[in-house]
């Protein structure tokens, strides 16, 4: 899911960076939190159910398969909200585009590219940021719409960039030697 703002240098961007794009990508997540106690609940009240008529006909081993389960589908959707924590940002503007990855455990990576250089292209459907080749992968987790999406507003956005109509530096380092 891709969420955009616009920020300015009063927003807490660095001096210089009048008109910027600010992007947040997050994984889709379809299933809150109180959808989750509900689900949990009637998959925990089937299995208990389901457990004790096993039980009563004489096969109780079962009742803890069915116990098992349980947690086992607990677990699985324990880790699949803990990987819905990860998100990205982009960020266009101070003539650098800006890719910071938040990991679910809190951990940042940030990667830095020349604005004026930077292209954003998918690739066998891998949306990239490329920057004198180098790339660098972004929204791994968007699918296929989203991406195009994504890339089509990174490319308006760059191209705006570079014919002057956004936050360009008055020396902009567009020099292949920079």
């Amino acid at each position: 899911m891709a969420k955009q703002d616009d920020m300015t240098a009063d927003d807490g961007a660095p001096p210089g960076a009048a008109d910027t794009l600010f992007l947040s990508l997050h994984p889709n997540q379809s299933l809150s939190r109180s959808g989750f106690l509900v689900l949990m609940s009637l998959i925990t009240g089937i299995s208990f159910v389901t457990g004790l008529l096993f039980w009563s006909l004489g096969a109780w081993p079962i009742f803890g398969f069915f116990g098992l389960d349980v947690v086992l589908i607990y677990l699985a959707f324990r880790y699949n909200f803990r990987a819905a924590r990860l998100f990205e940002t982009i960020r266009i503007g101070d003539d650098r585009i800006t890719i910071t990855r938040i990991a679910p455990d809190g951990r940042e990576k940030a990667v830095a590219f020349d604005a004026y250089w930077a292209r954003a292209l998918i690739e066998k459907g891998r949306l990239q940021l490329v920057n004198r080749g180098l790339a660098y992968e972004i929204g791994a987790f968007l699918g296929e719409e989203e991406k195009l999406e994504v890339r089509d507003l990174i490319t308006r956005t760059l191209r705006a960039y570079r014919a002057g109509d956004l936050g360009q530096s008055a020396s902009p380092s567009t020099s292949i030697m920079s």
